[in-house]
């Protein structure tokens, strides 16, 4: 084959290019410590890196979630602790409360303490985490999740009804905050200012802020009798489409009057809309419709314990009452604001009071009185009630008696008496005149139940619930931050042992690429020398 003086050249200048590619790609390796530059190097080694880095990738994610979880965490646990802090004093101003030696002055000045620990709760339940989203607010985070209702006459909860929650590994998620109406709403109360009756069940619950607000106006010498209500447990605060037909429901209050509610086919886009559509209809009745925060409440316009309203399929499809949370003969009753003393000890019975005579005297809120006389052979408790009430209703009427102000609980035992009148001036005495009676039951002469001292009880045990609540939620907080901390270590183990197996993949063998350099160097430097010797040959050089 012949070779022509110019394609000698170029094949000295081909090499020396070829040398020249491989020490670049060498350089390069060299100077990123990586063998495969493109995927072209190892393409189903590249595929496997790819796969690696996106797991890392993916799992350095759960890493900063976690980060963000702890830290949003970490403000919850302080606002928690703020939380039972405020219960623990308000529960020591409560005890000092109850102290008989205690002036009206002394009470106000307690009083104003709980106002502001009320206040100091209310922020606490509005805190803001660092990206000034409210941590007790579930899913609508932007949302203060607790407001001053004045219709109601309450704190309200706003905020939404899911939790949010962040992923910390593949398929495992943890919430990052608690719903507010489960930490200070929701809560199990011994008062009977919730009092609500779902198929036959009671179901008592008072929130934080009613709470420490009954304090407050019992201490201020005022006594809120609410009404009866019932209140759906759906979140509508964004309405619902009954564009399709209109929805009928039934309202029965506690005077006997039923109406029939017609909810008219629309696109409600609030609840506001709901209740506006719904409230003209029950003008001029004993009841009312309200929004309560996200909820939609009937209430009937009776205060105290006579007060009740029953919500109720009626006519209509069933649509509504499952739609709004309600139970179909779902009943709201009143409170039985009255004073009350209770004997402590059941008797054993038959008790035999026809020897010694046990006389005993009751007396009513203005000081009327009216002398009970124990004479005879009880042979049970009904038989001993029934003689105590029949002399109550003998007694002459007020001014001269209490024939109608002090009653005694029909089928107690203990034996309790309730005052009639319901507020702040309930109130109801026992007095010892002879006889065995109050010693066998276990009241105290001169015992004196009001309605100040059964409220502020009351109170004392919804805060030791209200506390628990608080505790307990703590708990769960510190649970799923150790779940943090344990997940976090397996995450971290994770990437090391991905990193490791991508290091085998990717990393260079500096070694071998050293070693590699320097003979792609020596063989560029051979081909450049050959070059300059060939260049060097041609015809001319013999002319």
């Amino acid at each position: 084959m012949r070779i022509s003086t110019s394609w000698s050249q170029q094949l000295g200048v081909n090499a020396m290019n070829a040398q020249q590619v491989k020490m670049s790609k060498t350089q390069m390796q060299l100077s990123t410590g990586l063998r495969i530059l493109t995927p072209s190097d190892d393409p189903a080694a590249s595929v496997r890196s790819l796969n690696l880095h996106e797991t890392i990738d993916k799992t350095l994610q759960y890493q900063d979630n976690i980060a963000m979880t702890r830290s949003r965490l970490n403000i919850e646990e302080g606002s928690l602790e703020s939380a039972e802090n405020v219960l623990i004093r308000t529960k020591e101003l409560t005890v000092q409360a109850l102290n008989s030696t205690l002036t009206p002055a002394d009470h106000r000045s307690i009083k104003a303490e709980v106002d502001e620990l009320l206040k100091q709760m209310v922020g606490i339940a509005n805190t803001k985490n660092a990206n000034g989203e409210y941590i007790f607010a579930g899913d609508l985070s932007t949302t203060p999740p607790f407001a001053w209702d004045g219709a109601v006459g309450s704190y309200v909860y706003q905020g939404g009804v899911n939790q949010r929650s962040l992923e910390i590994a593949e398929e495992r998620k943890v919430a990052d905050g608690d719903l507010g109406d489960n930490v200070f709403i929701n809560i199990d109360s011994v008062s009977q200012h919730a009092n609500t009756t779902v198929d036959g069940v009671e179901s008592d619950q008072r929130s934080v802020f009613d709470t420490l607000q009954a304090l407050s106006f019992a201490l201020g010498g005022k006594y809120d009798v609410p009404e009866a209500a019932v209140t759906g447990d759906r979140f509508m605060r964004f309405g619902i489409d009954y564009s399709a037909g209109a929805e009928q429901f039934r309202l029965l209050d506690d005077t006997g009057t039923t109406v029939d509610v017609t909810l008219p086919a629309a696109d409600y886009k609030s609840l506001e809309e709901v209740v506006s559509a719904i409230a003209p209809q029950l003008v001029g009745q004993n009841m009312a419709v309200r929004s309560d925060g996200n909820n939609i409440e009937f209430v009937s316009l009776t205060e105290g314990k006579d007060s009740s309203i029953v919500i109720s399929d009626g006519l209509g499809s069933g649509q509504f009452l499952t739609d709004f949370g309600f139970t179909d003969g779902e009943i709201g009753q009143g409170v039985d604001l009255t004073a009350t003393i209770t004997a402590i000890n059941s008797l054993a019975f038959p008790v035999d009071y026809s020897t010694t005579n046990a006389k005993f005297e009751l007396v009513d809120e203005v000081g009327n009185a009216a002398t009970i006389t124990l004479s005879g052979v009880y042979p049970t408790n009904a038989a001993l009630i029934a003689d105590i009430d029949a002399q109550i209703t003998a007694s002459l009427a007020p001014p001269a008696g209490i024939s109608g102000e002090i009653e005694i609980d029909p089928t107690a035992d203990p034996i309790q008496f309730h005052s009639i009148s319901s507020g702040g001036s309930s109130t109801v005495t026992i007095n010892q005149i002879s006889g065995d009676f109050l010693t066998d039951t276990g009241f105290e002469s001169g015992e004196r139940g009001n309605v100040f001292y059964k409220t502020v009880n009351d109170v004392l045990a919804d805060l030791d619930t209200a506390l628990s609540n608080i505790i307990e939620t703590r708990t769960s907080v510190g649970g799923r931050g150790r779940a943090l901390d344990d997940q976090e270590i397996q995450n971290e183990k994770f990437v090391f042992d991905m990193q490791t197996t991508l290091s085998v993949i990717e990393d260079l063998d500096f070694t071998e690429a050293i070693s590699r350099f320097n003979i792609e160097q020596v063989a560029l430097q051979a081909a450049q020398q050959a070059y300059s010797k060939v260049q060097n040959l041609s015809l001319f050089n013999f002319l």
